[in-house]
Formats: C-alpha cells, structure tokens, sequence
C-alpha cells in the first residue's frame, strides 16, 4: 500500500513538472520560425512623447513625432517585450526582465517594452493609452515604455514568423507576453512566446553571450593590472 501511494506521488509530481512548470515542455526559443530575419518590425512610439504638457495623452500619434525602428538599434544587444496592461502575466514579465537584464548598466543594450493594444472586442476600464501611461508607473522600470499604436510592429512580426500569409486579417493574434532577443547586427536570436518559470534566466544568460564583457572589464590600467610600467628616468 505505501509503496502505491510513493508510485501515484511520484507520478503526480512528474506530471504537474511537466505540466505547470514545464521544464521539458518549453520550446527552443532559437528554432522560432523568425529567428535568423531581420528585426525590422519594429514601429512604436514613445509613450512619454505622447504626453502632451497637460498631461493628456494623445490618441493618435502626431507627425512630429518620429517612431523608434530598427535603425535606431543597430549596434545594440535589444530586447524586445511586446506586453500589455490588460495581461497581469506581461507585466509581471516586463518586470522581472527589466530586474535582470543590463537595462542602465550597458550602454551598447537596449530593453524595449512595447505596449499592445487589447483585441476589439475587450471591453477597457479607460482608455488604452491613460491606463498603460498608468501601469508603466506603478512598475518602476528605469526605460522608456513604447506603444504598437496601429498594431503595425505585431503584424509585421507575425508576418516574419508566417511569410505565408499575405493578409494581416488573417493572422492570430500575438501572444502577450512575446519576448524577441535582437543582435547587434539586428538580427533575429531567439523568441520566447507566454511567460513560463525561468524564461527570465534564459534572456538573462543569452543577452550576456551577445554582449560579452564590457569595455571596462577588457581594458585595464597597469595599476589595475598589478604590473609598474618603468618611468623614463629608470631606462
């Protein structure tokens, strides 16, 4: 008999591993269908020069106001976190990754929290933009929060995932959180789909591969380096 009750727990704990924690179940976020393609789908807009000086944050994007594309990160490890406040999920995700990740510390990393809109028929408590502004706040993270207004950045990944598909109409949605590691070179390395346990560490460690030690730690001084350098006069 207890020898039954040890098999039915290790059973258990072996299924809700798998299940819920999924260790072995989590995809390879480097065999993503857009991994290895440019990460030119990037269209956002800053939500802080949304604002305008009332405090009144602006529906609709004026055309000052120039979007944040690829170009502006080329030569940058970057991070891209496609989140919205209607997923507690997301934020949870934006969070934690803006904890562990170089986000003021590196200044050749960039961390991009794009704030999505909900799907149409979501009913929203304020307006989209009022209640992001709001959340991005209560989360303390030390960046910028970016907004997808016209869901132009979700399409176009989607789109590099599923070249296939030639109409935007037809694509599901993207899943909220989504997690896209670029390279300096501003390709594509790795894609992290949901939110699962550990996935924090996982960015972590590859953003760390990209970036490679800083210039500091590489470039010591002879004083640093424990060696005298003879002055002149003992020559």
């Amino acid at each position: 008999m207890l020898g039954d009750l040890l098999l039915a727990a290790v059973c258990f704990a072996l299924v809700f591993a798998i299940f819920f924690w999924r260790p072995m179940g989590q995809p390879d976020p480097t065999r993503h269908p857009a991994v290895g393609k440019p990460g030119d789908f990037l269209h956002v807009y800053s939500l802080e020069e949304l604002l305008k000086p009332s405090g009144i944050v602006e529906s609709t994007a004026p055309q000052v106001i120039a979007p944040v594309t690829l170009d502006k990160l080329q030569g940058h490890v970057t991070v891209v976190v496609f989140w919205g406040p209607w997923i507690p999920t997301s934020e949870e995700a934006v969070s934690r990754l803006a904890g562990m990740l170089p986000v003021t510390t590196r200044k050749d990393f960039r961390f991009v929290a794009v704030a999505c809109p909900p799907p149409p028929d979501r009913t929203l408590p304020e307006d989209f933009l009022v209640w992001t502004h709001t959340t991005w706040q209560g989360l303390h993270v030390p960046t910028l929060c970016y907004v997808d207004l016209e869901r132009t950045s979700q399409y176009r990944f989607l789109l590099l995932a599923q070249p296939e598909v030639s109409e935007a109409a037809t694509l599901p949605p993207l899943p909220i959180p989504t997690i896209v590691l670029l390279d300096r070179n501003g390709l594509i390395r790795a894609v992290w789909t949901g939110w699962l346990p550990g996935y924090d560490r996982q960015v972590s460690q590859m953003v760390d591969r990209l970036l490679g030690p800083s210039v500091s730690e590489t470039s010591q001084s002879p004083a640093d380096s424990g060696t005298s350098v003879p002055s002149p006069e003992s020559r």
